[in-house]
C-alpha cells in the first residue's frame, strides 16, 4: 500500500487550498497589473513605479520589522548578525549620493535572488509537511527550476545592455562585468541549464506521481514561478516588467507575514503592545493598515531629504526606500532558513532532519 494514502493533499497546503491557491500562488496573475497599466492605459512608469511602491510594496518591506527588529527576542537571539540592519543604509545613503548606477545594480540581482529565495521558501515549507524522504537531489532540481528560470530571458538583455531600469529623472542601464558584456555565451548558458533542471523536473514529478506521492501544492507552486518568470522579461520596459513580479511577490509575502503573525500570536511569542494590538485584531486591514502608514512615513522622510536638505530627488528616494529595503532582503535571508516561523507541528521525519519549532529557540 502506498505511504500516499496516509498523507492526504490537504495536509500538506501551508494554511489551506483556498489560501494557498489565491494568496501565495494564484495572486501572481496580478503581475500582470503593471503591464496593463503601461500598456493598456499608457500610465507613465514613474507613477506605476511608486502606485506598486505604495500600495504593496512598501507595506511588505515594512511588515518585515514587525516580527524581526521589533521582536527583542529576536534581537537577542541575533545579536552581532544584526550588525549589517546598520551597516547597510549608510552604505545605501553614500552609493545614492555618489554613484546610483551601482546601487541601482546591486539592487535589482539582490531582488531578484530575494524573490526567488521565498518562493523556495515556501515550497521547502510543502515538502517539509510532507512526512515522506525527500532527497537531497530532489531538493537541488527543485532550487534549480526555480533560481534560473528568471535568467532565461532576462541573461541575454543584461549582457546586451539593454537592461534599463529606473522611473526617476532618467533612465539607467545596470552595470555588468566586462567579461560579461555582450558575451552570448552567457545567455545560452543559463539557458542550457535551466532546460536541464526542467528535464530533472519532469521526470522527478512524473517518477513521484507515478509512486503516489505528488506534493501537489509544491508542483503548483514551481508551475506556476517557471511560467512567470519566462514570461516577465520579454516585455520591452523591463523596469515594469519586474514590478509585475515584485507585485505578486509583495501581496504574496504580506499573506505569509500574516500567518507568521498569526502562529506567533498563538503561541504567545508576540509581546510588543503595537504587533500585538494588530495580531490580536486579525484584521487585515488594521495588518495592512500599519505597514501602510509605516510607507507613508518613509515617502515623507523621502521628501524631507528632497526638500528640506537640497538633495537630488532620486538620491533622497532612493537613500531611503533602498536603504530598508536591503535590509528587508538581508533579514529574510536569514528568516527564510526559519521552518518554525511557519510549521508548528512537525512529523517525525521532519524532526530528523533537524527541525526545531521556532517557540523552542532561545
Amino acid at each position: 500500500m502506498s505511504t500516499a494514502s496516509t498523507v492526504p493533499t490537504d495536509r500538506l497546503w501551508l494554511v489551506s487550498r483556498k489560501y494557498d491557491l489565491t494568496f501565495l500562488i494564484g495572486s501572481a496573475l496580478l503581475a500582470a497589473i503593471p503591464l496593463t497599466m503601461l500598456y493598456g492605459f499608457h500610465v507613465s512608469t514613474t507613477a506605476i513605479n511608486l502606485l506598486v511602491a505604495g500600495l504593496v510594496g512598501g507595506p511588505h518591506l515594512y511588515s518585515t520589522f514587525g516580527y524581526t527588529l521589533a521582536d527583542g527576542a529576536y534581537r537577542k537571539r541575533y545579536g552581532w548578525r544584526l550588525l549589517p540592519v546598520i551597516l547597510i543604509p549608510m552604505g545605501v545613503v553614500w552609493l545614492a549620493l555618489n554613484n546610483l548606477v551601482l546601487l541601482m545594480t546591486i539592487f535589482f540581482f539582490w531582488a531578484s535572488i530575494h524573490v526567488l529565495h521565498q518562493i523556495a521558501y515556501i515550497t521547502d515549507a510543502y515538502r517539509f509537511k510532507d512526512p515522506r524522504p525527500r532527497s537531497l537531489f530532489n531538493r537541488a532540481v527543485d532550487y534549480g527550476l526555480i533560481f534560473t528560470g528568471l535568467y532565461v530571458n532576462s541573461s541575454g538583455r543584461l549582457v546586451r545592455g539593454e537592461f534599463v531600469v529606473g522611473g526617476g529623472t532618467a533612465p539607467r542601464k545596470l552595470l555588468m562585468p566586462a567579461f560579461a558584456e555582450n558575451n552570448e555565451l552567457i545567455p545560452i548558458a543559463v539557458t542550457a541549464m535551466f532546460f536541464i533542471f526542467l528535464a530533472l523536473y519532469v521526470v522527478k514529478t512524473v517518477k513521484e506521481a507515478r509512486e503516489g506521492r505528488l506534493n501537489v501544492p509544491s508542483v503548483a507552486l514551481i508551475s506556476v514561478t517557471t511560467v512567470t518568470s519566462l514570461i516577465i522579461p520579454l516585455f520591452k520596459n523591463i523596469d515594469i516588467a519586474f514590478q509585475g513580479y515584485n507585485t505578486w511577490h509583495s501581496f504574496q509575502y504580506l499573506a505569509l507575514v500574516w500567518y507568521i503573525n498569526k502562529l506567533r500570536l498563538e503561541h504567545g511569542e508576540i509581546t510588543g503592545p503595537v504587533m500585538r494590538s494588530v495580531a490580536g485584531a486579525q484584521s487585515p486591514a488594521k495588518f495592512y493598515g500599519l505597514f501602510f502608514l509605516a510607507t507613508v512615513v518613509a515617502f515623507g522622510m523621502s521628501l524631507t531629504l528632497q526638500y528640506g536638505f537640497g538633495w537630488p530627488r532620486d538620491a533622497a528616494y532612493y537613500s531611503v526606500v533602498l536603504g530598508t529595503l536591503l535590509v528587508h532582503y538581508y533579514l529574510d535571508a536569514i528568516n527564510f532558513t526559519r521552518w518554525g516561523l511557519v510549521l508548528r507541528e512537525p512529523s517525525a521525519a521532519e524532526l530528523g532532519r533537524g527541525y526545531v519549532p521556532e517557540a523552542a529557540v532561545a
